[in-house]
């Protein structure tokens, strides 16, 4: 029941610093990267399983799955379960969990990867990974929902695919892996994207424009 011109919305930024996205080499081996809670419903199984799919349908090779993220003690069956489908695959040497990530190593993280994808299995509201991974200079490979269409509209640094569909993520993957040029055009638009509209200065400018809005309405009430 609230009026829709009483509603203001900041959309989150990020503190740049330390952030680079200067032209880089592809990676030997090709990295695709996870970076969140490490939990069913932010997808690292279903990136797995497109990792997965790929290996054994495609000529996907010298490539590594780069994990990284808090891990939650309700949640170490789960990532176990990861492991374990890597492994019965024949693929565990292919498969890495860092840890929780400061931000000296979360970024020094990000440098290494050659795309990145939580492909959450909900409507993930904030997408700060993302930001973090296009400031990097990183293209994404996002789930057609929640926050990502919009952030991937205004920055134009990655890929959407169909939301719990591994086959469309392993697509995209694939796509990208066989087109370098194409992915440091994404990351280049990532970059300048977040720095664009989704540093911590935006948003703190678009929050003082919603409190002069409210301040604005009161004084006239």
């Amino acid at each position: 029941g609230i009026a829709e011109n009483q509603m203001h919305v900041v959309p989150l930024g990020i503190n740049l610093q330390g952030y680079h996205a200067a032209e880089r080499a592809p990676h030997q081996p090709f990295r695709v990267g996870y970076l969140a809670r490490v939990a069913p419903e932010k997808g690292l199984h279903l990136l797995a399983e497109s990792y997965l799919r790929l290996r054994r349908e495609t000529d996907f090779s010298g490539a590594v799955l780069e994990a990284a993220g808090y891990l939650a003690p309700e949640h170490r069956a789960y990532l176990r379960g990861v492991e374990r489908q890597m492994k019965d695959a024949g693929l565990d040497a292919e498969f890495h969990y860092r840890g929780e990530l400061d931000r000296p190593t979360k970024l020094k993280f990000l440098s290494t990867l050659d795309l990145l994808s939580v492909p959450c299995t909900y409507d993930e509201p904030k997408g700060m990974s993302l930001l973090e991974a296009m400031a990097s200079g990183v293209p994404v490979v996002q789930p057609r929902r929640g926050a990502f269409p919009e952030i991937l509209a205004q920055t134009g640094g990655g890929l959407l695919v169909a939301p719990d569909d591994p086959a469309s993520l392993a697509d995209a993957i694939y796509h990208l892996w066989k087109a370098p040029a194409e992915r440091a055009e994404l990351g280049q638009r990532g970059a300048e994207g977040v720095r664009q509209h989704y540093g911590v200065s935006q948003m703190a400018e678009r929050a003082l424009e919603a409190y002069r809005k409210i301040a604005a309405a009161v004084a006239h009430a």
